[in-house]
């Protein structure tokens, strides 16, 4: 008997500082924002200000999603602190398109957004941003 894939994984790592989201296949729009509130509540719970977005196994976040992060989600996650995301690049092309289509709408000054091949290269730039920024 199989065990089916978790669409999301969400966890602090106190070694990086920062909350580590996982994302995997297709995530429906209750999932997507179940999980990506449960981020925002670790950031909170850790009074941590950055994220490793693993979503290179992500293929799609929709169209209403989108607009969620952007007018209710993102703005929210910056008043608690979110101030640095290192996205690992999705694969899928419909998420890549999503996820920069995302990415050019936000304020750079309030949050800095890094896109990487691979988790090791997101989390070396992690280890080296400050959450002040410099």
């Amino acid at each position: 008997m199989e065990t089916p894939v978790k669409t999301y994984h969400i966890f602090y790592e106190k070694e990086l500082d920062a909350v580590v989201m996982e994302w995997h296949g297709y995530a429906i729009s209750r999932q997507f924002r179940e999980g990506t509130e449960l981020m925002l509540n670790t950031l909170i719970r850790h009074k941590a200000g950055k994220v490793l977005a693993d979503v290179q196994d992500m293929t799609m976040i929709g169209m209403e999603d989108q607009q969620w992060l952007e007018e209710d989600f993102l703005p929210r996650a910056i008043n608690f602190g979110f101030r640095a995301v290192a996205m690992v690049r999705p694969r899928s092309y419909f998420n890549k398109v999503a996820v920069e289509s995302v990415s050019y709408k936000v304020d750079k000054n309030k949050l800095s957004i890094n896109f990487f091949d691979n988790a090791d290269e997101a989390r070396a730039w992690l280890r080296a941003y400050s959450v002040q920024g410099s």
